[in-house]
């Protein structure tokens, strides 16, 4: 074999090892980043060399928006407020970012995509099953007896393993047709069933049964005739008020939220997860009022909140980095284009997703929500762990559109005749 046939058999395996590693392992992720930056590094300088062009790149409005996003945090550097270590590892840390257009360069083939696609699903699939292993008390001897915070949480934390779980669930429903086998519809079927089951009635994370609400809406969206479009956009309402008859564990947490919120309100309690939240929000939004066109620039919001909060803020959050809600984050550092910017964005993502085969669309889109979603109460992108996982699956996802677009048959088929994705 060649060399140049080995570098192409050896070049898409980071990314393999990446997908199989974001469901499980924060080190493993940070191992296999490295590998696919500079991987991903040598291609494009490689190609750039040789004259050869990255037409997905090229085309793909998801990349510019993350080199423009990840350009403007890097020019804020010029006036930021906060120390300069803090304010270079915020920009390292949305560095992230970059995992989206380094899948899609170093995936070149629907079978390559689907490899990858598949690997994650099956990774991810493995932590659902073990996290209801774990709710039903079974002995798991691959799951570290350190302790949890949730019965169920497998390899993160609840919030985290909810909101990946919810995301999961929408990829198996919306690509169900194209799991392999003939039993691959009814498998796909049932790990969306159980993942539902788990985030409902296993799991307390709030963001990601909020999440997984989103995506059952958007998919009987998708799903009823035009004649009955007006009506769907009721299934938020009547979800959430199913959800509360059926699962005492959604509505006890969301009746926390309400009275949570309402104790802000009324004797501005700060010591509640709701409250804690509400104050951070209203100090980021405090700072971009002060600065709406600039903000403070990137790694400023600690020290923002500390000036603002003034002497005593609330009991260990003097360290706290981000107010949990990523349109506010960026909004501190970049004023209020940083939340534009975030928009754009997604609204980038679901163009690219517009070209795509209607199963691939809804899956990318279902994600994109999820994330929406997240970002509304964490700060999903900034994060450890959970912001890889988006920059992972939007990419896998990106790479499996684009290049099914590719193939002999780019439109959806029966589940008789589905390209298989690896389960």
């Amino acid at each position: 074999m060649t060399g140049k046939r080995i570098w192409e058999a050896l070049r898409p395996w980071p990314v393999y090892l990446l997908a199989a590693s974001v469901p499980i392992s924060l080190a493993a992720i940070n191992v296999s980043k490295l590998l696919i930056l500079l991987v991903a590094a040598g291609v494009l300088i490689g190609g750039l060399l040789g004259g050869r062009r990255q037409p997905l790149l090229a085309q793909s409005r998801s990349v510019r928006m993350v080199l423009v996003m990840l350009a403007a945090l890097a020019f804020s550097l010029v006036y930021t407020t906060a120390p300069w270590h803090e304010a270079l590892g915020d920009v390292a840390k949305y560095g992230k970012l970059l995992l989206i257009p380094a899948v899609l360069l170093l995936i070149r083939s629907p079978r390559e995509a689907r490899m990858a696609l598949g690997l994650y699903l099956g990774v991810q699939a493995f932590v659902v099953l073990t996290s209801c292993l774990l709710y039903l008390h079974v002995p798991v001897f691959w799951v570290p007896s350190t302790p949890r915070n949730s019965i169920a949480t497998v390899y993160s934390s609840y919030l985290d393993q909810t909101i990946m779980t919810a995301a999961f669930a929408a990829v198996c429903w919306h690509l169900r047709a194209s799991f392999p086998g003939r039993q691959g519809r009814w498998l796909a079927l049932g790990l969306a069933a159980i993942s539902a089951v788990n985030i409902l009635f296993m799991m307390p994370g709030r963001s990601g049964q909020m999440a997984l609400l989103g995506v059952i809406s958007l998919a009987l969206l998708w799903a009823v005739p035009r004649r009955w479009l007006a009506a769907a956009f009721l299934a938020p309402v009547l979800l959430v008020g199913l959800t509360m008859a059926v699962s005492p564990q959604f509505k006890v947490r969301l009746t926390e939220v309400v009275s949570e919120v309402n104790a802000y309100q009324s004797q501005q309690d700060i010591a509640t997860s709701s409250g804690m939240r509400l104050n951070f929000w209203r100090r980021s939004l405090e700072a971009i009022a002060q600065r709406p066109f600039t903000g403070f620039g990137v790694g400023s919001w600690n020290q923002q909140y500390l000036r603002l909060e003034g002497p005593n803020p609330i009991p260990g959050t003097a360290k706290v980095r981000n107010p949990h809600q990523e349109f506010l984050l960026w909004g501190v550092h970049l004023g209020l284009g940083g939340i534009l910017l975030l928009l754009a964005f997604f609204a980038a993502a679901v163009r690219d997703s517009q070209r795509f085969a209607p199963t691939a669309q809804h899956a990318m889109q279902s994600v994109l929500a999820v994330m929406a979603i997240a970002c509304l109460f964490n700060s999903a992108v900034f994060d450890a762990l959970i912001g890889e996982f988006f920059c992972v699956l939007t990419g896998l996802l990106l790479a499996y559109g684009q290049q099914t677009l590719t193939a002999s048959d780019p439109v959806p088929r029966t589940a008789g005749s589905a390209e298989p994705v690896p389960a």
